[in-house]
């Protein structure tokens, strides 16, 4: 069998292209041949650990599957050829956070893409490759043909999350809700166009002036208004339109420390709050507790999304196609991987991103 080449972080900063032997595939397992991988802010994030190294990174994974064990076969429910969509935890399935849904909480959970080592055979753990091993507590979801593969890599992981984020467990958006969205990534993107989905009356998209194609890309999937931060005051644009009443719902996905005091502003007395994306704003964050609490405010910590979205995600993904294909700006091979996560940081200015994608065996026309 061939050997399979994919990128590995072998140090922090330093990715090189290795190759690996084409692992066995058994009777529970299978092997995905990777058509297109999305970039995350948490690869950027990654890129700089000396953490769980040398490992394969990306995480927001779609190809077709080119081996599948009967078993296997029998307890996704696809076969060799199909489109897949794959989740990036490896969660235990038996503890309480399993059962109850929540496997990104599992304490004995691993990560494509995230916190497994080319040393645990057969290296081959995330979507920087050529090939990506399916191990058999992998959960997948099925994707149409018709659907692209490099806008599926690139917006269902965000639509999964913003469905989530926006949904019960999140901020709860209702119909004709006020909905405030800080932060124009890929994340916040995905929000508007859940939250709109879920009957929004009015969605704010929130963001930097810098940010200004981005926040056109929000109002392409349904922001009835944009605000730049260092411009205007989000928080008076939200009492003008709301008449004074504030947002019912705020989901910050930004990340920043002011965002989270802003969120606390712009709330409403029993509104909600959906706060995700800690990463860059690391330690505590001093929130007015006393107000949060007096008006009676519901704060909800996200991380990413439960397995059971995956369906509305496929479907808010393939009957938005037209909408999203435009918003995958960027395009790399394999070779190409940490360019492609260096225009993801924002560090190549001439190359403003919306979202970017590695394709490891090639990039499509």
């Amino acid at each position: 069998m061939s050997d399979v080449k994919a990128a590995v972080l072998v140090a922090a900063s330093r990715i090189e292209v290795q190759e690996f032997a084409r692992p066995s595939i058994g009777v529970d397992d299978g092997l995905l041949k990777v058509e297109s991988n999305g970039i995350c802010g948490t690869d950027v994030h990654w890129r700089e650990s000396d953490t769980d190294t040398p490992r394969i990174l990306g995480h927001e994974v779609v190809g077709r599957i080119v081996e599948l064990g009967e078993r296997a076969a029998q307890r996704w429910g696809v076969q060799v050829g199909d489109r897949v969509a794959i989740e990036a935890g490896l969660s235990c399935g038996a503890c309480r956070d399993c059962v109850s849904g929540y496997g990104q909480n599992c304490a004995e959970g691993r990560s494509y893409g995230s916190n497994i080592t080319t040393a645990v055979a057969p290296a081959l753990w995330g979507g920087f490759g050529e090939l990506m091993y399916l191990a058999p507590q992998t959960i997948l979801t099925k994707l149409g043909d018709d659907v692209p593969a490099d806008v599926a890599a690139g917006w269902f992981s965000p639509l999964a999350n913003g469905i989530d984020w926006t949904g019960p467990i999140g901020g709860d958006v209702q119909p004709g809700d006020v909905v405030v969205v800080l932060g124009p990534g890929p994340q916040g993107l995905a929000a508007c166009l859940a939250a709109k989905a879920r009957g929004a009356a009015t969605v704010v998209l929130a963001g930097l002036a810098k940010d200004a194609r981005r926040l056109a890309a929000g109002q392409s999937l349904g922001a009835d208004v944009v605000v730049k931060v260092d411009e205007e005051s989000v928080v008076e644009v939200t009492r003008r339109i709301s008449e004074g009443r504030m947002a019912d719902v705020v989901v910050d996905v930004s990340g920043s420390v002011p965002s989270a005091h802003t969120a606390a502003e712009l709330v409403r007395r029993r509104g909600r709050i959906a706060a995700a994306s800690p990463i860059n704003a690391p330690g505590d964050v001093a929130l007015p507790l006393a107000d949060l609490i007096w008006n009676q405010v519901r704060w909800q910590g996200v991380l990413s999304n439960r397995p059971a979205v995956a369906p509305a995600a496929a479907h808010l993904l393939a009957t938005n196609i037209d909408r999203l294909r435009p918003l995958v700006t960027h395009r790399y091979g394999l070779d190409q991987v940490d360019l492609a996560i260096d225009v993801t940081a924002g560090r190549v200015p001439e190359e403003p991103a919306i979202k970017v994608v590695v394709c490891p065996n090639g990039v499509p026309d």
